[in-house]
């Protein structure tokens, strides 16, 4: 069994391997059928770490198997498309709107008090949402994301939970790995009004110096700042790690967690961008990516 999800893939993945033999009288087959819920829990039997639906279901002759892959509800916001024109609505509302039409339950959303003008045609449920919460993000400097909980949909603001065990090579990182990238870099904003005139320019000037050029573009929109929003826009050195460590169910995509580990130079508070827990004979283990900085999946049209 492994459960796990990323910042990019949105829904957070269950995957089933179970017995198949149908032939064999002392193993009684499982009835699981697609759409049918699946939930899993820590071993208290109360504490629920996944509640999601049976997508996918393969049977195998050759393993003896039949998997089940399963997604949390965030499945229904990437698989629906929508088209709506808002003004002067918040994200937050922005997020019940498009949640009630498609009958998706809500939780909790991150209040923002920032108005927005969005158009949006035939685009996915969760990037509307994402779209809403970019512009915020854009306005006020705070990072936002979706999860699902218990059936429910919310919006959370990043960086508020911080795993209560740390990950450290001398009890249960077994390896890791250091990676760094400017393939993503943003350095450099132009500015211009809706005619295409140039109204300014904004840059990271040591990363312009250290790594060349990286140049974007930002056309002025009403009710923004928009030097504030073009600086928001940049991207710089991108580092991640790859942990492998002993199973922490409380370690996932979101979630930060102190991490101490001499061979990546890792000391202090790190972000979870990527996830999955693995259970095999027994033996619970996680695979962990991580980055020195937050990083909200931000959408814009």
């Amino acid at each position: 069994m492994s459960w796990g999800g990323s910042r990019t893939e949105v829904a957070r993945k269950l995957e089933l391997h179970i017995v198949n033999a149908p032939l064999d009288k002392n193993i009684t087959p499982l009835t699981i059928n697609l759409a049918d819920p699946v939930y899993l829990f820590e071993d208290d039997g109360k504490t629920e770490l996944f509640r999601g639906y049976v997508v996918e279901r393969e049977a195998s002759s050759t393993t003896g198997t039949v998997t089940y892959t399963c997604y949390d509800l965030l499945f229904y916001t990437i698989k629906s498309n929508a088209t709506y024109n808002f003004s002067s609505k918040t994200a937050e509302a922005i997020t019940q709107m498009v949640c009630d039409d498609m009958e998706i339950p809500v939780g909790s959303l991150a209040q923002t008090g920032l108005t927005q003008k969005l158009i949006v045609q035939n685009v996915s449920i969760y990037e509307i949402i994402m779209r809403a919460y970019t512009q915020a993000y854009q306005q006020n400097g705070v990072s936002y994301r979706v999860v699902a909980k218990k059936g429910y949909l919310n919006v959370e603001e990043m960086g508020k939970v911080v795993c209560s065990i740390e990950i450290t090579e001398d009890s249960n990182i077994t390896s890791s790995n250091y990676k760094e990238s400017i393939t993503n870099m943003v350095n450099k904003v132009r500015i211009y009004d809706g005619e295409g005139k140039p109204q300014g320019v904004v840059q990271n000037d040591a990363d312009v110096k250290k790594y060349g050029i990286f140049q974007q573009t930002y056309t002025k929109e009403e009710g923004k700042d928009a030097t504030t929003t073009a600086k928001s826009m940049f991207k710089t050195v991108e580092k991640t790690f790859t942990l492998e460590c002993v199973n922490l169910n409380e370690a996932v995509t979101g979630a930060g967690a102190v991490v101490r580990d001499s061979s990546t130079g890792l000391s202090g508070v790190v972000w979870i961008d990527a996830d999955t827990h693995t259970w095999q004979n027994g033996v619970a283990t996680m695979s962990l990516t991580v980055t020195l900085k937050q990083m909200m999946d931000t959408k814009e049209g």
